[in-house]
This record gives C-alpha cells, structure tokens and sequence, in this order.
C-alpha cells in the first residue's frame, strides 16, 4: 500500500466477547506511523452475533474509497466510480448480503473477481516470464500485523527495529507429526 513498512504502532484492544475459548482477543485499534509521517488506523473486531463488516477505506481530500468482502468497490466524493458487479462471474448485481451468504454459503460481493483475476496475473507472469515473487511483501504484511498486536499486548507503543529485535516464540501447542 505505502511501499514499505510501518515505522511504529500505538495499540489497544481486549478480550470481551469471544470468552469461550483460548486467550485470542476479540477487538483490537492500532495506529501505525509510515515514513512522511502518514497515519494509518486499523480496527478489528470479532464479534459472532449481529452485523459484521470486511472493509479497507482509504480517505483522500477528494473522497473515499471503499472496498467491502461483501459490496462493490466504489469511491465516493469528487469524481465517483463503483464497480459494476452484474459483469463479474460470480455476482448476483446486487452487492451481497449477510443473509445470503448466512442462509446460502454463497458469496457476492468485491471479491468474486478475485480468484480469476489472481489465476490470470499468476498465468500472465510464467508466460511472460516476469515472475510475481510476494514472500517479501507477505512476510511485511505479517511482520506489520505482528507489530500492532504486540503494541496492543504489551500496552505501550512499538517501533519496526524493536520488533524485529524481540526473541519472540508462539507455541500454537500443535503436535505437526500428526501430520506426516
């Protein structure tokens, strides 16, 4: 997104309504700091019962942008664009909803374009022969999750360098040689 990791995270969140099981928090808020001093907030909530919501907003002084698991891409302010899901292979036209998808298990929504659009890149890069490689950006995106929560974990702000330097280990208690 910013071509390049977060500098520092400010974080809160806690454990309040998936109780039943484990020690995984259920909401988080994080303000991650990027180079120029540009300020992304990220929140998260987990939360099993009424509405839900799988959105990126992206705020400009000329509009929003808004890309939901279950509605179309659209940006809305100056010059207003939204995606027209009736074209796309898996799209009902009507954007989805909860309903459908709780009574249904099918899906409509920004994401049925999707898997095609990721199957054509990974095809047009072997034929090409200009490669995708993401483990870079992968391991950032994980690395930059990471450091929100072990902000939010450990109650004060955190920095890149600070992280990367942490002797972190997650025992997830699972017993790979089940496995083989």
């Amino acid at each position: 997104m910013l071509q390049g990791h977060p500098i520092e995270a400010h974080a809160t969140g806690g454990r309040k309504i998936r109780t039943d099981a484990g020690d995984c928090w259920d909401h988080f808020e994080v303000l991650f700091t990027y180079p120029k001093k540009i300020s992304v907030s990220f929140n998260s909530t987990q939360c099993d019962k009424g509405w839900w919501d799988v959105c990126e907003r992206f705020f400009g002084s000329k509009g929003v942008s808004e890309a939901h698991y279950d509605h179309p891409v659209r940006i809305v302010g100056d010059d207003p664009w939204e995606f027209d899901l009736r074209g796309s292979t898996g799209g009902g036209g009507d954007g989805g909803s909860q309903d459908k998808f709780s009574t249904t298990g099918v899906f409509h929504g920004a994401l049925d374009q999707a898997d095609p659009e990721k199957k054509k890149a990974f095809v047009e890069s072997i034929t090409s022969g200009n490669f995708h490689n993401q483990a870079a950006t992968g391991a950032e995106s994980a690395l930059s999750a990471m450091l929100g929560r072990t902000a939010a974990y450990d109650g004060h702000p955190k920095t890149w360098d600070s992280l990367l330097k942490m002797d972190m280990h997650w025992d997830p208690g699972i017993d790979l040689n089940q496995f083989a």
